[in-house]
């Protein structure tokens, strides 16, 4: 009982709320990148490949990566594994399908300037959600909790480790059938960039409120 009075479930609620939101804008920014067609970030060109070699939609892909991550996350990262990895993935799939297909309903895009910006939106939006998802620490996106795990043993910078991984994904993808372009490249470099930025904006959000 003593034990159960220690446990912050306050918190504990707080960071799932965050999870579900994390999981919820890597999907919206992932259909928002989806719809503005310049070329996917580099997940999204692996799961595209998915998409094309295994004739399932987006979201279904997103689930099939995840889980296979996960798999390979529990075996190698558990340190970093969580309920977050596997709640923020469930939803990030669902996510996808909705946004996506709301977006062809509702907007139109004029060119490939409205496209760029487009596509900055979603790159925003789905590297905040991955940055909320590193600092919930309640299980990281199963990628991420790997890309920590390998900064234990080498100890290089985590924007390197990203860029190596976005660039394996992209190639990988890109063999697979997914589509690449400007988009990718723009995700390749600033992916990992962005995604540090808003992390340590967190910590120093939290820093602030002590």
């Amino acid at each position: 009982m003593n034990s159960l009075k220690n446990i912050d479930f306050k918190n504990i609620f707080k960071k799932a709320l965050l999870i579900v939101l994390a999981g919820i804008l890597i999907g919206t920014g992932v259909g928002i990148i989806l719809f503005a067609n310049i070329g996917g970030d580099t997940i999204t060109v692996f799961q595209d490949g998915l998409h094309n070699v295994f004739s399932i939609s987006y979201g279904q892909a997103s689930r099939l990566y995840n889980v296979v991550l996960i798999l390979i996350a529990i075996l190698f990262a558990r340190k970093y594994f969580g309920f977050g990895t596997i709640i923020s993935a469930l939803i990030t799939g669902y996510a996808i399908d909705f946004v996506y297909e709301l977006m062809i309903k509702i907007c139109t895009m004029n060119g490939f300037i409205s496209a760029l910006i487009i596509f900055m939106i979603g790159q925003t939006i789905y590297t905040i959600g991955l940055s909320i998802l590193i600092r919930c620490n309640l299980g990281m996106n199963s990628l991420d909790s790997l890309i920590y795990r390998i900064i234990d043993f080498i100890h290089i910078d985590y924007k390197i480790v990203r860029f190596i991984a976005d660039l394996l994904l992209t190639v990988i993808g890109y063999l697979l059938g997914g589509v690449v372009g400007i988009g990718t490249i723009i995700s390749i470099l600033l992916t990992g960039i962005m995604i540090d930025i808003f992390v340590k904006i967190g910590e120093k959000k939290s820093v602030s409120k002590i």
